[in-house]
């Protein structure tokens, strides 16, 4: 592991839900130590579950030794208060994608750190400003945008807003390179770079799915094109709650472009969650013979999907949602939110799963001549 950048030790977690445990363990495994808060004390009781069974599958895969994995949760400390927070240097709110608690969540932790204390988000789509910018010394603000499954997703998106210190930053990149993450540096921006190219093709692909194209159709289409999951099969996976939150945000911020679909909103009122938190039905239905299509579940829930029209080819469908990533990622580019066509490349590859046999969303715009 690389030397820890100057002042960086010990670092507050503060939400003991699954990005949560995952950052904080991952942060343990690599030598600091970390507070994790919630107010809730079955959530952390679940957290410790949840880290014990990361170390224990870090040494089975033989990523880290038994004795640098009890070193590693000897490491972590829990609490439902705020005892200790003074002497974080760094603190991570990883809570509810809701802007209004996560602003008020920033108002209590400044009243309990350090002036020096930089203090970070682990949003995945909000604006850092609209949620630090109110702080005393807004400079030590910043995004830190790890990926579920953190002990897998090898991406961390580096968020600056338009307060964030040049020394902010560095202290902040180092710590994430130290981890033995990769990070991408991005302007702060709606969804930033990763949430909102792949939320706009996910609403895309549930798009066709209520214009009448098979879920099986859809999801076979991209991976065919050589995606490990496709779009319905990954909103299951993101979960359908936060699949509805993000496509409200992204509706907000981008009211004449972004159209939400309203199946999933559907889906989540009758219990349909996908399959995080073993809620078991979605697009699909998880049960102990494997996965299954849950097609006719889903057609009598929402009676406003298209029928009886021709299904378009495997080909046409792939082409179509990934021509709808690239409208998007030339958004970002040209306003800036990212710097070249390989940061868009690197980022979805390691951040979202894009085939890396095509070379990254950008080459293979480039070489489809689409760009």
């Amino acid at each position: 592991m690389e030397p820890l950048p100057h002042g960086i030790r010990r670092i507050g977690v503060i939400g003991a839900g699954v990005m949560g445990s995952g950052i904080a363990q991952w942060i343990a495994a690599r030598g600091c130590d970390v507070l994790l808060r919630d107010v809730q004390p079955a959530c952390l009781d679940r957290a410790g579950e949840v880290m014990r069974g990361l170390f224990d599958g870090a040494v089975e895969r033989g990523k880290l030794s038994a004795a640098d994995a009890a070193s590693g949760w000897r490491r972590i400390a829990t609490t439902t208060g705020w005892e200790g927070f003074d002497t974080c240097d760094l603190v991570i709110e990883a809570i509810v994608e809701d802007v209004a608690a996560k602003r008020k969540l920033f108002t209590e932790v400044v009243a309990r750190v350090g002036e020096d204390t930089l203090l970070a988000s682990n949003t995945s789509a909000l604006p850092i400003e609209e949620i630090a910018g109110h702080v005393p010394n807004p400079a030590r603000t910043l995004g830190l945008h790890f990926f579920n499954p953190v002990s897998r997703m090898p991406l961390v998106e580096l968020v600056v807003g338009p307060a964030t210190s040049a020394a902010t930053a560095a202290r902040a990149l180092g710590f994430v390179r130290a981890l033995g993450k990769s990070p991408i540096t991005c302007r702060s921006s709606p969804g930033f770079l990763v949430t909102r190219v792949l939320f706009f093709y996910l609403n895309e692909a549930v798009r066709r799915w209520e214009q009448g194209v098979p879920v099986l159709e859809i999801d076979r289409a991209l991976r065919e094109f050589g995606w490990p999951m496709g779009p319905l099969r990954l909103i299951d996976e993101v979960g359908v709650d936060v699949t509805v939150l993000i496509f409200r945000e992204l509706a907000h911020y981008f009211p004449g472009r972004f159209a939400p679909t309203t199946t999933c909103g559907w889906m989540l009122a009758a219990g349909l969650k996908g399959r995080k938190n073993g809620a078991g039905r979605g697009f699909y239905r998880y049960e102990d013979e494997g996965e299954m299509i849950n097609e006719q579940e889903l057609v009598s829930l929402f009676s406003g999907r298209s029928t009886g029209g021709p299904v378009p080819a495997r080909r046409d469908i792939a082409g179509e949602l990934m021509r709808i990533m690239v409208d998007e990622a030339q958004r970002c580019l040209t306003a800036g939110v990212v710097q070249s066509p390989g940061d868009v490349d690197f980022a979805l590859r390691s951040g979202a799963g894009f085939p890396a046999s095509r070379g990254g969303l950008m080459e293979w715009a480039r070489v489809a001549g689409i760009v």
